[in-house]
């Protein structure tokens, strides 16, 4: 029957064929080739992560760097030595600077007011007949109206608070109130917070712009130290047509307010408006 071993070569044909396209594939499946020919399979690299040797460097240059103590006044060996029945903040406490007291605060305060003084003699727009910085010029009011004085504090955002001084005048030029403190630190233009609470809120007319300015300092309720306050008024540049400036001044205390009236030119020294005196 010819069919027959025509069918019978197709088949065996098929398997060799089979057997050969697996050898030639053999490479992609290594395994398999062991299987079929008892070939050693080629070895399949697979790849790992290396290990980081610069942190493993680095945690052991940490683990053996040793710990420094921080610097210290006295060698670690030794015990600081307290008197008797004196605990170690005690003796912390003895080391702090010493307050200042009520006469060092008022020579301090003179020597400012020297100093101010000093500074306007070499003025070459000095007037030799104006009153030094240590004498008080200031007019005390005897029924004083502080309608005005309210009107441009609540105008500019004014604040008020224990102690409050307030300068008040009717033209452009650029007048300039400042405050000596009891510890004789100067509130000014280019100091308006000052160490000891005090503040100037508002400083006007350093640029021509109000016919009405106002300027105002103060301590806020609890915050003005004990002692005595100086109150000064400047000139400091000459804007409108007319130099010599009348100049109001409100002092408040604590104890009511007072007003002082005044005039002062573009060529006179510092005013010592007044002082007073907070217990």
């Amino acid at each position: 029957m010819p069919w027959a071993a025509y069918v019978l070569f197709a088949i065996l044909a098929a398997l060799f064929g089979y057997g050969i396209f697996s050898i030639l594939t053999a490479l992609e499946n290594p395994a398999h080739t062991t299987r079929l020919g008892n070939v050693r399979a080629t070895p399949v690299e697979v790849a790992e992560p290396r290990p980081n040797r610069f942190a493993l460097e680095e945690d052991m240059a940490r683990l053996s760097t040793p710990k420094v103590a921080p610097p210290s006044d006295q060698p670690s060996d030794e015990v600081p030595e307290f008197e008797e029945g004196e605990s170690q903040l005690e003796a912390e406490l003895i080391d702090e600077p010493e307050v200042p007291t009520s006469q060092e605060l008022l020579d301090s305060s003179e020597a400012l007011l020297a100093e101010i003084g000093a500074e306007w003699d070499t003025n070459p727009k000095r007037n030799s007949e104006s009153p030094t910085p240590t004498v008080e010029t200031g007019e005390e009011v005897s029924n004083p109206d502080f309608a005005d004085f309210h009107d441009r504090l609540a105008r500019e955002g004014a604040q008020s608070g224990q102690v409050q001084i307030s300068l008040i005048w009717d033209n452009i030029n650029d007048l300039d109130l400042s405050v000596v403190c009891p510890s004789g630190e100067r509130i000014s233009f280019d100091n308006k917070l000052s160490a000891c609470g005090g503040q100037l809120d508002v400083d006007m007319n350093e640029s021509p712009t109000s016919e009405q300015p106002v300027e105002n300092i103060y301590w806020p309720s609890g915050g003005a130290p004990k002692g005595e306050y100086k109150v000064l008024i400047e000139h400091f540049e000459h804007h409108a047509e007319e130099d010599l400036t009348p100049y109001r001044v409100l002092v408040d205390d604590g104890n009511g307010p007072k007003e002082y009236r005044g005039e002062i030119t573009n060529d006179e020294p510092p005013r010592l408006v007044c002082t007073f005196e907070i217990e």
